[in-house]
């Protein structure tokens, strides 16, 4: 027992992260905003998408990510690709969502969790590799991925979400449907843009 602690006595202090492996941002407006911490330095971020595509399968964002630090020293990447690696479903209340009579139709019983009354209440994306020097970040980001929460507060954060929503299961649901998911993307620019 006595070893045990005198071990932990003079053991060296964990060295600091070397790698960024994600960040936590939430939707505000049409920005995934949030705050990480690297070698003991606050950072501010946002993530704009400017578009949204699907590629490979896949829904991808592109759009500009920017960091800052508590002193206020900005810096921003342009092009950053978001590509959707995984989804989890939300809590409470779903958005109202237009729904097609296609994606409506399902062999399965719907809850307030699956089908079309299901929502998306956080989407994780993959970044394209960042240059942390470039950021003014002094770790890998070369390898991100943003946890995007959606937790609207204003109707366009509302008409996001239920586009998100309706994309993904367009183009990942039980039936996916092109035609459908060309469709909520257009209308996600839509958004996007105004």
């Amino acid at each position: 027992m006595q070893r045990s602690a005198q071990s932990a006595r003079t053991a060296a202090a964990p060295s600091p992260a070397t790698k960024l492996y994600s960040i936590a941002g939430l939707l505000r407006g049409r920005e995934f905003k949030g705050k990480f911490q690297a070698r003991g330095v606050k950072y501010q971020f946002a993530f704009a998408p400017a578009s949204a595509t699907i590629s490979g399968g896949k829904l991808e964002f592109t759009g500009s990510l920017s960091v800052s630090t508590t002193h206020g020293r900005k810096r921003q990447a342009d092009d950053v690709r978001a590509t959707l690696a995984a989804t989890q479903g939300g809590i409470g209340t779903a958005p109202v969502r237009k729904q097609s009579a296609e994606l409506v139709s399902s062999d399965l019983p719907a809850t307030e969790s699956s089908g079309p009354l299901s929502f998306v209440g956080v989407m994780y994306l993959r970044l394209s590799p960042l240059e942390g020097r470039a950021l003014g970040i002094p770790i890998d980001v070369s390898s991100v991925q943003l946890n995007a929460r959606l937790a609207p507060t204003s109707e366009l954060e509302r008409q996001l979400q239920w586009l998100f929503s309706a994309a993904v299961e367009a183009i990942y649901g039980e039936r996916p449907n092109e035609r459908a998911a060309a469709e909520y993307i257009e209308e996600i620019n839509r958004w996007l843009k105004a």
